[in-house]
């Protein structure tokens, strides 16, 4: 335990260092204001998820590309591996802190224009802890995801096209969301199944949508550590050690 809060103490410093909360605030603030002065609170159950589709977990995609690339590139993998921090040490404080900053970032965004539109007046107040809930496990699907990708690529520019394929896919649900696009073949998308309950702290979830939602949630969580593990130790522990 004490190792991982090291290791997630220097993950924040270096994070902050590299303007990832600067950035994510401020993006934050921007939409805020722009969702507050465009959006009808009626919406915000379709937008926030829509928000945290495209702009959240696009931003999370690429922050747990540059910090894993750029520890790669300074020596700091090869040096984790001969210290005493395990691999699953490094992976869970990657997580843990990139799932923190994520869940700031969408706080910042998705608070921020109610907060201005509950002054406004109007705004009936979502189920928070539901709210919170998804945006937390959405957080920690893109990492897992994002850790499964970077770690085949050793520059930033190599990973950068097929990221945005996959953050294509991923964020193809907002259609669906908008109500654009119904069809349950979006369902299969692994983000779709988080981002239902954060529909939900919006409106009432009919029982097959919270045992999607709960159930494949946590299928996909479990799964993808395991393969986020896996594909470490095959391209960065057994390659760099």
């Amino acid at each position: 335990m004490t190792r991982l809060l090291s290791t997630m103490k220097t993950d924040v410093v270096v994070q902050v260092r590299t303007q990832l909360y600067t950035i994510g605030i401020g993006a934050g603030v921007l939409v805020a204001i722009a969702l507050s002065q465009l959006a009808d609170p009626d919406l915000l159950v379709s937008l926030v998820p829509t928000l945290m589709l495209l702009v959240v977990g696009g931003s999370t995609l690429l922050y747990v590309s540059a910090m894993i690339i750029f520890e790669k590139d300074e020596g700091t993998l090869r040096a984790m591996i001969v210290s005493p921090v395990r691999p699953s040490e490094y992976l869970w404080s990657k997580i843990i802190t990139l799932t923190a900053l994520a869940t700031l970032e969408a706080v910042v965004m998705i608070g921020g224009a109610m907060l201005i539109m509950w002054f406004s007046g109007g705004l009936s107040l979502p189920n928070i802890p539901l709210l919170l809930l998804g945006i937390v496990a959405i957080g920690i699907l893109y990492t897992l995801i994002g850790i499964v990708l970077v770690v085949r690529y050793s520059s930033i520019t190599d990973y950068l096209l097929p990221m945005a394929g996959v953050a294509v896919i991923l964020q193809l649900p907002f259609l669906y969301f908008l109500g654009w696009v119904e069809h349950w073949s979006f369902l299969l998308i692994p983000t779709s199944a988080p981002t239902v309950l954060m529909v939900g702290a919006y409106r009432p979830l009919a029982g097959w949508e919270w045992a999607y939602g709960v159930g494949y949630t946590a299928v996909l969580l479990v799964g993808l550590s395991i393969w986020a593990y896996r594909a470490f130790q095959t391209h960065i522990i057994e390659k760099v050690g």
